[in-house]
């Protein structure tokens, strides 16, 4: 666990989020940053806990049910010709969402000998690439709903 807690803080500090370079002064605000911060931070890492499938995590631990036909959708975008560059997990879970958000983040998803699984940076960069494309779809659909009535 003491690795896990590591990443966590790497995330935080150094990698993803930069939170020491912050410019807020005044420590309640501070602390409402650190407190967002740990949440993106934790979620990346939850997310590279679960990318080979051992967790056996729901794919609703991470994700609204509601997003699954864009994430199918950008599942399908995401994947290669050959069987090895397809997502390999149930969509169920949560290792088929942390395949697509590693692949946002710049995963190659190759499994050759200097393979390298994603890690919390990649996962952060997967997560801010989907949250626009999410927002995007959510727009997209509701707009297709006015039309139709």
């Amino acid at each position: 666990m003491r690795w896990i807690i590591e990443q966590v803080f790497r995330s935080l500090k150094s990698d993803c989020l930069r939170i020491e370079e912050s410019q807020v002064e005044d420590v309640n605000r501070f602390t409402k940053l650190a407190i967002i911060g740990l949440i993106a931070a934790v979620r990346s890492m939850q997310l590279v806990m679960a990318r080979d499938g051992s967790t056996g995590q729901l794919l609703t631990d991470a994700a609204d049910p509601a997003d699954l036909p864009a994430l199918r959708a950008l599942n399908v975008s995401l994947e290669g010709r050959t069987e090895k560059l397809r997502n390999p997990h149930d969509e169920g879970l949560l290792a088929w969402y942390a395949w697509i958000v590693a692949r946002l983040g710049g995963w190659s998803g190759r499994h050759s000998s200097g393979y390298r699984p994603p890690g919390p940076k990649t996962m952060h960069h997967g997560l801010l690439r989907l949250a626009p494309i999410l927002a995007g779809w959510g727009l997209a659909s509701r707009s297709a709903d006015v039309r139709l009535r």
